[in-house]
């Protein structure tokens, strides 16, 4: 069985299905799933994110276990890339986009300066995939890994399901593109399995996420270790990969 598990999107609400949940119901919820590390985002989806971020970074400082990250809307323009390196100064090791709440497309000339901001500072960009319509085509994400290819970009849900072919595309075409699996590990774990199997990407491309609390977290550690993947596979896809990108140590 894997010694080190870590999810590469978690979040942290305040409250979540009625009950309190914080940092305390964040780790809480790792320890359920037998989860190592995880790197976390704040709980909403703010317009304008930076009170969000500044209270995700002061709430998890000094907790090991976590890798905060800041949410960023780049149709704010300079003040998009000014509060990355904000965050990063007070502890954040990756950005999110997230255009279906922010209304643009991944492939437009706003994101780029953002992007240019974690390629300096050697952050990760976790990206949301989804539909065309909602400006998250996993083909969008391709096109903007293709103008940065030193930023390291993990594709949450691997474009599921209806653009798990497109996702998978992408990174083959982009060496600095990884798939996250959150959500479909937990529901169709066998999905990713199938693209390992037929070698349409290594292992060593695919990172483990929840996508907790609203991804059931035990549930998506389940579905890798369940599925049949061999022990280096598994190995790599539930914490290897992640160690390897934010430079972990034990």
């Amino acid at each position: 069985m894997t010694d080190f598990v870590a999810d590469f999107e978690a979040y942290m609400p305040d409250e979540f299905n009625g009950e309190p949940y914080g940092k305390t119901g964040l780790l809480a919820t790792a320890d359920g799933a037998g989860i190592d590390t995880c790197v976390v985002f704040p709980g909403s989806l703010p317009a304008d994110p930076r009170s969000a971020n500044q209270a995700l970074l002061r709430e998890v400082a000094g907790e090991r276990r976590i890798l905060p990250g800041c949410l960023v809307n780049p149709t704010m323009g300079a003040v998009a890339a000014d509060d990355v390196r904000r965050c990063v100064d007070e502890g954040a090791r990756t950005v999110k986009l997230m255009a279906a709440a922010h209304g643009y497309r991944l492939d437009s000339a706003c994101v780029d300066a953002v992007m240019e901001t974690a390629g300096e500072l050697k952050l990760p960009a976790t990206i949301h995939s989804g539909s065309a319509m909602s400006g998250c085509s996993p083909e969008y994400i391709g096109t903007l890994a293709g103008r940065h290819p030193a930023v390291t970009i993990i594709m949450d849900h691997m474009g599921y399901r209806e653009w798990t072919g497109l996702a998978v595309s992408a990174a083959a075409a982009n060496p600095n593109i990884y798939l996250g699996t959150t959500l479909i590990a937990a529901a169709e774990p066998i999905t990713i399995k199938n693209i390992v199997l037929e070698g349409r990407l290594g292992a060593d491309r695919i990172v483990f996420g929840t996508n907790s609390p609203s991804g059931v977290a035990a549930n998506g550690v389940n579905g890798i270790r369940g599925v049949g993947f061999s022990g280096e596979e598994e190995g790599m896809i539930l914490g290897g990969n992640l160690k390897r990108i934010y430079d972990l140590r034990q």
